[in-house]
């Protein structure tokens, strides 16, 4: 498992900013077999964290067992996880229905190839992004979440 940034339980606050406000850093997940793709959706959410002046923690899962371990450590809380459906054992799906079982509020986005979109009703995802995932994509999920964590 690569760890960009040590993740920490919920969102951390941060020093006040040059401004005097608050930072509120959330945590995210990049969960797919593909160590390309995270590293794309990293680059994307970098250049998001720049625009925009925020930070993000950010870990690398290659497996939903890898990152349900990481969950149920229960040292670790992700506000927001990026799930590739299709992966080694379990499914992305089956992956989202554990985490749902814990963490019901956990935003979860699909990115995927697969064009069955009715699979991921049963784990309500915030949205389901195809591959391969666009820029103006990821920024409309972070900055969905970053809205709603800043409130």
């Amino acid at each position: 498992m690569k760890v960009a940034r040590t993740a920490q339980a919920g969102p951390v606050r941060l020093a006040p900013n040059h401004f005097g406000k608050e930072l509120l850093r959330v945590n995210i997940a990049l969960c797919d077999d593909g160590p390309a793709l995270r590293r794309m959706m990293e680059a994307m959410i970098h250049s998001y964290e720049v625009k925009n002046t925020v930070r993000f923690r950010i870990c690398h899962f290659d497996s939903g067992e890898e990152l349900l371990e990481k969950f149920l450590e229960k040292k670790t809380r992700f506000e927001l996880i990026f799930l590739d459906q299709c992966m080694k054992k379990l499914s992305g799906v089956e992956t989202a229905l554990c985490i749902r079982e814990y963490d019901p509020a956990c935003t979860i986005v699909f990115c995927t190839a697969s064009e069955v979109l009715e699979q991921f009703a049963a784990v309500s995802p915030l949205t389901v992004l195809s591959k391969p995932v666009k820029m103006g994509d990821i920024f409309a999920v972070l900055d969905k979440v970053w809205a709603e964590r800043r409130n």
